[in-house]
């Protein structure tokens, strides 16, 4: 079992002693301290477990920090892709929309002109008078005739500009258009990218799994990275930072139980509580799921992120505090969007599921905690 420094438990030992509302008393830069101090003591945790990590743990972390690159590099290129696209849909939108009012106004002006050229010589002053129209309209249906030209006027000035505007905007649709080609270049580049990573991986575990040799040390291993998680899940518990005093605002996590939201709004388990992976492997303190659909990775409720980075078998692994001695674990992820000492409310986006750690598959590890202990996530998320 690892040992924290002693300063850490001193400190420990401080907070429980003035536990009551010492953390609402705290400034900003205080708690900025303590955040600081936490990432200290996860930094040296970690580097004591690198420092136990076997040659194919170190094997992984290179496929993996390379399989993150090119994971995001993918996620930037499809967000840039959607952006041009979104860019040349409302293009098009606009173009269809001042089409119409070019048609329309043509269509006006040409009823307008049509009508005009029928009633040429039919209404001239001497017409209207032999007409019996009398003498005091005459001015003012000149007037309605004048009112009317000059809202034919500004009707051709208008269609002058809206057919200046499709032009304008026709270049840029243009320029757009080839800019969603280049896009979509990037994107399959970027694609194909992951896939050779992805199978550089797979082809990794595949040669491990047919070594009888290298699937021992592997093994050996993995049990090294569950006592690994253990001490670091016990650190945790034992922390500088307490999420009680700052969840006062939210129900307490308890009260939720059964009726939490899954980390995976379309997951399914395809490995529950306790199953064994392999007959020489561990049973799971957790559940394994596979997304359908969407891969984003939400917080099953608020609360404090604890850890955030990559933890061997594990992949990237982000852990947040609920309080009240409730952690949640959420391993195996491409990409994570929060750091240590973050808060995030429930339903917000911690992480993107993925191929990090042992894993080959598009996964999530999933756990609960309390206090320390493992339960089974069925019992605190609904179904």
């Amino acid at each position: 079992m690892m040992r924290l420094p002693v300063i850490v438990c001193c400190l420990c030992a401080w907070l429980g002693a003035v536990a009551t509302g010492a953390w609402a008393d705290q400034t900003t830069e205080q708690q900025l301290q303590r955040v600081h101090q936490e990432r200290q003591r996860l930094a040296r945790l970690r580097a004591r477990l690198e420092a136990r990590l076997g040659g194919l743990l170190r094997e992984l972390r290179e496929q993996d920090m390379h399989l993150v690159q090119a994971s995001r590099a993918r996620e930037q290129a499809e967000q840039a892709f959607r952006a041009v696209d979104r860019r040349v849909r409302a293009l098009q939108q606009q173009r269809k929309a001042l089409e119409r009012e070019i048609e329309e106004l043509r269509e006006r002006l040409l009823r307008e002109a049509v009508a005009a050229w029928k009633r040429t010589g039919q209404f001239t002053p001497w017409q209207m008078l032999l007409g019996g129209v009398a003498i005091n309209e005459i001015p003012h249906r000149r007037y309605l005739l004048h009112y009317l030209m000059r809202d034919q006027q500004r009707a051709r000035a208008r269609l002058a500009d809206d057919v200046r505007r499709l032009a304008r905007l026709e270049q840029e649709l243009a320029a757009q258009r080839d800019s969603l080609k280049q896009a979509w270049r990037e994107k399959q580049a970027a694609e194909q990218a992951l896939r050779r990573q992805l199978a550089a991986k797979r082809a990794m575990i595949r040669r491990i799994d047919a070594d009888v040799r290298l699937k021992k040390q592997r093994d050996r291993e993995l049990a090294e990275q569950e006592q690994a998680l253990r001490d670091l899940l016990h650190g945790i518990a034992r922390g500088l930072l307490q999420p009680e005093r700052q969840l006062q605002g939210h129900r307490p996590v308890r009260a939720l139980k059964g009726r939490l939201p899954w980390p995976l709004r379309k997951g399914r388990i395809v490995a529950g509580f306790g199953a064994r992976p392999a007959p020489n492997r561990p049973r799971l303190a957790g559940v394994e799921m596979a997304p359908r659909g969407s891969r984003e990775v939400r917080a099953i409720a608020a609360g404090r992120v604890r850890y955030a980075d990559w933890f061997g078998g594990y992949g990237l692994m982000m852990i947040v505090d609920h309080g009240d001695g409730i952690l949640s674990v959420y391993a195996h992820n491409n990409a994570l969007y929060w750091q240590v000492g973050d808060w995030v409310e429930q339903g917000e986006r911690l992480a993107t599921a993925g191929n990090t750690g042992w894993s080959s598959q598009v996964r999530l590890y999933f756990e609960v905690r309390d206090r320390g202990r493992p339960v089974n996530p069925r019992r605190w998320c609904g179904r």
